[in-house]
């Protein structure tokens, strides 16, 4: 174990990547500027306690896992239109996305459907929390060619502080999932993670050092659907394979990060104007905490191999290269893991002119 303290911020360079350019001025305005940070982290880079880690109600393993059917088909359209409601974040074009999350403690009462949802995964994942935990949430409805650039999810606000502190998990919820011929974007995850002290150099590739290999599952979006995986791991959302139409539609997701022992500073609380329920009420979030507490098996993913050609994309101011999975098969919504060679290449500094 090892304690992570507040470091003075830095003065960013000249010469810093774009995507630094492209944190919101709000999330740096709200950054802590005093006083000293003490984070207890353990050997696997996750939140601890002096007295040990704060994991033992939290199943991490398998690190990926999918469930199929957890929301009660007669209550979506009214989770989507909440969805609508909540949303204020973004496509990101940078590091991640910019915009707002909200924030619920374990231990507190639902205002709202999606709160009702939050919580409800919260508590499915986490029923016996070691530490103080609550649930981080949010929404996305973009348009369904709208990438998720890779990123991790981190409490933003400790960037400058010289720390990456993560999630214990994080989560999707898919509201949406296209046409048959025309899936929507699929969530990738990647088993690489960041380092715990923020240095310049913070990929480390990969999490299992063996060839410089990493598994990557793909999770095309079903209706009803809810992926978990480690709070630690690399993601974003891609298609696995360059479209031959263009077809609008909405890709609508609830994205909820499970947190024990530390709450993200960029998460708010509920504003007044969404503590509210729609006109199904109560009935539908019982029935929502019922279907998750209770889901069936996670759906085993099936093994593909991995494409011969390489993708580059942009990740911490370098350049990120896997391959894509090779098709799964006919169904579009099959969930698949493939290893690929993983690379990470660090952009070159400009030399400044004299």
């Amino acid at each position: 174990m090892a304690k992570r303290k507040r470091e003075e911020p830095k003065e960013v360079p000249d010469d810093e990547d774009e995507e630094s350019e492209e944190e919101s001025e709000e999330e740096l305005e709200d950054e802590e500027d005093s006083g000293e940070l003490d984070i207890t982290v353990d050997d696997d880079g996750r939140i601890c306690s002096p007295e040990g880690q704060l994991t033992q109600s939290i199943v991490l393993e398998p690190p990926v896992r999918v469930f199929d059917d957890v929301l009660p088909a007669e209550h979506l359209e009214a989770l989507k239109e909440c969805c609508r409601s909540c949303f204020q974040a973004k496509p990101s074009q940078g590091r991640y996305s910019s915009g707002k999350t909200f924030w619920s403690d374990w231990n507190q009462s639902p205002r709202c459907e999606l709160e009702a949802l939050a919580l409800a995964i919260l508590r499915r994942h986490c029923p016996e929390p070691a530490a103080p935990a609550g649930v981080e949430w949010w929404t996305l409805c973009l348009d369904e060619s709208s990438e998720v650039a890779w990123h991790w999810d981190r409490d933003y606000t400790l960037e400058s502080s010289g720390v990456n502190i993560h999630p214990m998990l994080g989560t999707v919820t898919y509201l949406s999932q296209g046409e048959e011929k025309h899936p929507q974007l699929s969530t990738w995850t990647l088993d690489v993670l960041s380092s715990v002290q923020r240095t310049g150099q913070d990929v480390l590739l990969p999490r299992q050092s063996a060839a410089g290999n990493a598994w990557c599952t793909v999770v095309p979006p079903r209706v009803g659907r809810h992926l978990a995986f480690d709070g630690r791991f690399l993601h974003g959302a891609f298609d696995a394979a360059p479209r031959s139409a263009v077809v609008t539609s909405e890709r609508v997701t609830f994205l909820a990060n499970v947190w024990v022992g530390h709450q993200p500073g960029n998460a708010s609380p509920l504003p007044v104007e969404l503590q509210s329920f729609s006109a199904q009420g109560p009935e539908s979030l019982r029935s929502v905490e019922k279907a998750l507490i209770s889901p069936a098996p996670p759906r085993e993913p099936k093994v593909v191999e991995a494409d011969e050609e390489l993708r580059s994309f942009k990740l911490e101011g370098g350049r990120l290269q896997i391959a894509p999975p090779k098709s799964a098969g006919p169904d579009s919504t099959e969930v698949c893991c493939h290893l690929t060679r993983a690379t990470w290449t660090p952009a070159a500094k400009q030399k400044k002119k004299k």
